[in-house]
């Protein structure tokens, strides 16, 4: 069997309800986003980080410029198997 790699975002929010105000907001936007557990890999302030797909990077940091939240980090994820490593970006 061929392993795939599965490539995504993780951006990291300062709390909970930055992470539920970003999420319903791009959702409206049309962006592929969801909030999961701050993966245990990476150090951060809050339970929550937002996973999004790679290409709408660039309209995530808009949206979150326009709705003034600060991310603690954006990290890309490469998920081989069970197997996931992060790039700090």
């Amino acid at each position: 069997t061929v392993m795939t790699t599965e490539r995504y975002g993780v951006a990291l929010l300062k709390n909970t309800r930055d992470a539920m105000v970003i999420e319903e907001r791009a959702k409206k936007e049309g962006l592929a986003v969801r909030i999961i557990p701050t993966p245990s890999k990476i150090y951060a302030s809050c339970g929550f980080s937002l996973k999004y797909v790679l290409s709408e990077e660039g309209a995530l940091k808009t949206l979150l410029e326009e709705e003034m939240l600060s991310c603690d980090g954006f990290y890309h994820a490469e998920k081989e198997g069970l197997s996931v490593t992060y790039h700090e970006v």
